[in-house]
């Protein structure tokens, strides 16, 4: 070894004649075939990772949602949350319902939210607190439409609701047959909710109303479907009273008594005959009295301001009726 500052030792004579014959063995012949190894080992590593690649992106995927159930999933999600903020707002806690009500006054004009309490409504659960939360729910819908379905602007609590062309026929479309599935305390607020729409909407946006809230009285026997019926087909023609007589007010009359007025009359008569057979049956006898009592109240709408022929032909049955 040598120390620092120390010079190489010379290379002897037998060091250079081994690096020259080194030097003189790597021939043209020889790089050539470094060369050609070394492109193969490359080509090789080349296509090894060209078949990584491929078996990586040919590997199949995990089967991801489509549109229509990511949609589900979403709303099913919304409705939960809703859900929750709807039972936190019958906290008996003021601090918990007072965020709730929050909440629920900052979600009224959000897109959808309309469609979303709907859902709500009329999804039952086991959960105890399922009908005070879908009462508040229904409670909810009717002041959302109250306020913001045809605001007035005049009036300083009204809602701009987002609701497109299309979500408002979707609603009109499924708020009667929601009507007759639900509970009756909910089926009061659906009630009101289709009578503050028709204000607006009916005959001449809502043209469908009135059929299907006939068919539903001529062809179910569930006396709560019925009763709710009616008593939502009295909502509606109640407009036709107390008003100053006009061409349109006519019109929509005439309207609803073309496909109203036989219905409720067979309607009438069939109830009235049933009272006998049933007058030692509180239970059935209040329901037919009920639909009598609605019955009447249309029947007093549709007069209010002229005897139509069709009920002038009809007296006797129903002046029978009246007098039993």
């Amino acid at each position: 070894s040598r120390g620092p500052g120390l010079r190489q030792a010379p290379k002897t004579r037998a060091e250079d004649i081994g690096n020259e014959r080194r030097t003189r063995s790597l021939s043209p012949s020889l790089l050539t075939r470094l060369t050609a190894r070394l492109e193969k080992e490359t080509r090789r590593q080349i296509l090894a990772g060209v078949r990584y690649i491929v078996r990586y992106f040919h590997t199949p995927l995990p089967p991801t949602p489509d549109t229509a159930q990511r949609t589900t999933i979403q709303q099913t999600m919304a409705e939960d949350q809703l859900r929750q903020i709807f039972s936190q707002s019958l906290n008996p806690d003021a601090s918990s319902r007072n965020a709730a009500e929050s909440q629920l006054k900052s979600l009224r004009t959000a897109p959808g939210h309309a469609l979303s309490v709907l859902r709500l409504i009329s999804t039952a659960t086991d959960s105890p607190s399922d009908m005070p939360v879908r009462q508040a729910a229904s409670v909810h819908f009717k002041n959302l439409v109250k306020k913001g379905w045809a605001p007035d602007e005049d009036d300083e609590s009204r809602i701009m609701l987002s609701l497109s062309d299309q979500d408002r026929t979707l609603i009109k479309n499924n708020l009667v047959d929601l009507m007759c599935t639900v509970p009756p305390q909910i089926q009061a607020q659906c009630s009101e909710s289709i009578a503050l729409i028709a204000a607006t909407d009916f005959p001449a946006k809502w043209d469908n109303l009135l059929s299907d809230l006939i068919g539903k009285f001529t062809t179910s026997s569930d006396w709560s479907v019925i009763n709710g019926v009616l008593v939502a087909t009295n909502s509606i023609l109640k407009r036709f009273r107390y008003v100053q007589r006009s061409d349109a007010l006519y019109a929509d009359i005439l309207y609803v008594l073309q496909r109203i007025q036989e219905p409720l009359t067979k309607l009438f008569t069939t109830v009235v005959g049933q009272l006998d057979g049933i007058a030692g049956d509180p239970r059935q006898l209040t329901c037919r009295l009920n639909a009598l009592r609605s019955i009447n109240r249309i029947f007093y709408s549709l007069n209010y301001q002229d005897l139509p022929e069709y009920f002038e032909d009809h007296m006797a049955e129903w002046m029978t009726g009246f007098a039993k």
